[in-house]
C-alpha cells in the first residue's frame, strides 16, 4: 500500500529527528505517522509500522543546551525504580547530545490535569491525587546529585533588572505591562529577591509546574517535560500548582458573573463579586495542599510561607501568559496579580488568610 504523502509540517519533523531513529533499531522507512506539536521546540509523535508510538523532541532555541541537560539529568541522577510510588514519567528511550534530542515513550489514555482545571471539571479526589503526585516527585531518592543543574532557576525574576533585553523585545504589549508592574514596585522586587536566595533543602522539582504537565490515566499519575528539573526548593512546585488551580476558578467564578465571558468582566465586577470568587476558589487550592502536605509530613512553617509566595508568583505568571495571548492585560489579571503581590509580601501571614496552616507545622 502507498502511504499517504507527508505534508510540510510532518516532513519538517520527521527530516528534523529522523537522525536519531538508528538508536532506536528504526529507520524512517518504519514510520507510519507523524504528528507534529507546535511550541517552541521541534517534537510530535511517530507512530511506526507494528504500531509502537514515541514522542520525539528536538530542542531549539534559547537555551536550548541547558534545556536538554536538564531534562536527561532527571533520568540520571534520581531512583524511579520504585513501581508503586505516586509520581510516574514516561521512560527515556533514546538520546543525542548533539542534537539535544530525546525519545520517550507515549503515553495514551491520558487526560491533562491542565485541560481538567480550566474547564472546571476536577473534582476533591482528581485534585488530592495532583497533590499527592507533586509530594511523590519531591519524595523520590536521589541517587547522583552532582550530575543535577546548579545554577538559579529565572523566575521567579530576581537581581537588578526583571527581564533581559532579549525578553523585553519579544514581549506582547500585555506582557511589558506587567512588566512594568513588577518592576517599578519595590517592595515586590525585594521580595523576590530574598526568596530566590533563601537556603533550603533541595529536593527533585520539576521546576515549570503546571497542570499541562500532569497526564492523568486509569493507574497512573504522569509528570513531563523536564527542561526545568533541578535539586531546589519543593516549595516552587506546589506552590505554583495551586496557583494555577486558584487562578482558573476565579476566572471561572467571575466569568460566570460576566455571562460566562471572561474578558468582559470589569472592575466594577471585580469589586462587587471578587470576595465570592475567592471563597469559591480557594477550597480546591487548599485540596491539593492538604494532599502534599499528608505526604511530606516534616513540612515546616518557613516551607508553608514560601509555598505561598510562590503561590503568589503564580498568579503573575498566569498573567504574563495571558499576555501572550491576548497582548493586554486584562482588569481580571490586574487584579489577581494585586492578589499575588499580597501573597508574596505576607508569606506566611498571608497563609492564614488562605487556610494552610492550621498550627500542624514546626516553627
Amino acid at each position: 500500500m502507498t502511504k499517504t504523502p507527508l505534508r510540510q509540517q510532518e516532513r519538517q519533523l520527521l527530516d528534523s529527528v529522523s537522525h536519531i531513529f538508528p538508536k532506536l533499531d528504526r529507520s524512517e522507512s518504519d514510520v507510519e505517522d507523524v504528528q507534529p506539536l507546535l511550541g517552541r521546540n521541534i517534537s510530535g509523535s511517530i507512530t511506526f509500522s507494528d504500531n509502537q508510538v514515541v514522542f520525539i523532541k528536538r530542542m531549539t532555541g534559547l537555551g536550548a543546551a541547558e534545556r536538554y541537560f536538564r531534562s536527561v539529568s532527571f533520568h540520571e541522577s534520581l531512583d524511579l525504580s520504585d513501581p508503586s510510588r505516586d509520581t510516574s514519567t514516561p521512560a527515556l528511550l533514546a538520546r543525542d547530545d548533539v542534537s539535544h534530542t530525546v525519545v520517550y515513550e507515549y503515553i495514551t489514555g491520558g487526560e491533562s490535569a491542565g485541560k481538567m482545571i480550566r474547564d472546571d471539571e476536577m473534582d476533591a479526589v482528581t485534585l488530592a491525587r495532583v497533590g499527592r503526585c507533586v509530594a511523590g516527585l519531591h519524595n523520590l531518592p536521589v541517587q547522583y546529585a552532582d550530575a543535577t543543574d546548579h545554577t538559579n532557576p529565572f523566575f521567579p525574576p530576581h537581581g537588578p533588572n526583571a527581564i533581559s533585553l532579549q525578553m523585553y523585545y519579544g514581549s506582547t504589549m500585555g506582557q511589558l505591562d506587567m512588566w512594568r508592574i513588577i518592576q517599578s514596585d519595590n517592595e515586590l522586587r525585594e521580595a523576590l529577591n530574598i526568596l530566590a536566595k533563601v537556603d533550603t533543602p533541595r529536593v527533585p522539582i520539576h521546576g515549570d509546574l503546571r497542570g499541562d504537565q500532569i497526564l492523568l490515566t486509569e493507574t497512573a499519575n504522569w509528570i513531563l517535560d523536564w527542561e526545568d528539573f533541578r535539586l531546589e526548593d519543593g516549595a516552587r512546585d506546589v506552590g505554583a500548582l495551586m496557583g494555577e488551580v486558584f487562578y482558573h476558578r476565579v476566572r471561572k467564578s467571575l466569568a460566570s458573573f460576566a455571562g460566562g465571558d471572561e474578558g468582559s468582566v470589569t472592575d466594577d465586577e471585580i469589586i462587587e463579586r471578587g470576595t465570592t470568587a475567592l471563597s469559591e476558589a480557594m477550597p480546591a487550592a487548599r485540596t491539593v495542599w492538604e494532599a502534599y502536605r499528608d505526604e511530606r509530613p516534616g513540612i515546616t512553617s518557613d516551607f508553608v510561607a514560601r509555598g505561598v509566595q510562590y503561590f503568589g508568583w503564580q498568579l503573575f505568571d498566569r498573567a504574563l501568559a495571558a499576555g501572550t495571548y491576548f497582548g493586554r492585560l486584562s482588569a481580571l489579571d490586574r487584579a489577581l496579580a494585586g492578589i499575588g503581590r499580597e501573597a508574596i509580601l505576607g508569606g506566611g501571614d498571608y497563609a492564614e488568610v488562605l487556610g494552610l496552616t492550621e498550627g500542624r507545622y514546626a516553627a
